[in-house]
């Protein structure tokens, strides 16, 4: 028997600056609205702590022991108007406080020796798709050196082959009724994003099981 798909949401909780996170309410949403309406895969969230010493470490955690198909990260971006979805994760952090006050440990991602990772969702599709649903949406290469970049730095760089994972920022005063974008607008695009994941996800299984058998299959003449 197959195993069912596994996607795995995260959101953050409040930081200097953003009292209150709007990710912390719009991913258990998107979560809970997924899961009804997409009933062959099994979703799971958590909002995580904007701290540079368990953010990343629990988002870590959580993937080896939810063994997801797909990652999720959202975050929330004062430049954002609309949807951001983030192709790449730097090795640079700024030296700014998180939400218990500390800063960065020296070098804390640049160990790697690498200058960056490519997320790995399709996110030329995503951006298509959202746009499609009348959602404003961009790509973007720079996911701010924030915890929103080094979480998704974590997770890329310890991401088993196959995994897909990625980054979405939304606005930050998306809890705002006069903003162009509303609370709504955003479960309605969350879920459009999961959905595209799913059949990336999917025709790449299927592409997999027709090489698979193309290789299984004897010449011609032969048995």
């Amino acid at each position: 028997m197959t195993r069912r798909k596994r996607i795995l949401l995260t959101g953050f909780g409040p930081f200097p600056g953003v009292e209150e996170n709007a990710t912390s309410k719009l991913v258990p949403e998107i979560a809970e609205r997924a899961q009804r309406l997409i009933r062959d895969v099994d979703f799971a969230f958590e909002v995580l702590p904007v701290s540079w010493r368990d953010g990343p470490g629990k988002a870590r955690r959580l993937i080896e022991q939810f063994n997801p198909a797909v990652v999720l990260h959202f975050g929330v971006s004062e430049a954002a108007s609309g949807f951001v979805i983030e192709t790449r994760a730097a090795t640079a952090c700024r030296t700014a406080a998180d939400a218990v006050g500390e800063l960065p440990p020296p070098d804390f991602l640049g160990g790697h020796g690498e200058a960056g990772k490519a997320s790995t969702i399709p996110y030329t599709a995503v951006v298509s798709r959202l746009r499609s649903c009348g959602l404003p949406a961009e790509l973007s290469d720079d996911a701010g050196g924030y915890l929103c970049n080094a979480v998704l730095f974590d997770t890329l760089s310890r991401a088993q082959p196959g995994l897909r994972a990625g980054f979405i920022h939304v606005p930050t005063t998306l809890t705002s009724k006069s903003q162009p974008m509303t609370m709504a607008d955003a479960v309605r695009g969350g879920l459009e994003i999961i959905r595209a994941c799913v059949e990336d996800d999917l025709d790449s299984d299927n592409a997999q099981r027709a090489n698979s058998s193309t290789r299984a299959k004897p010449p011609e003449g032969r048995s």
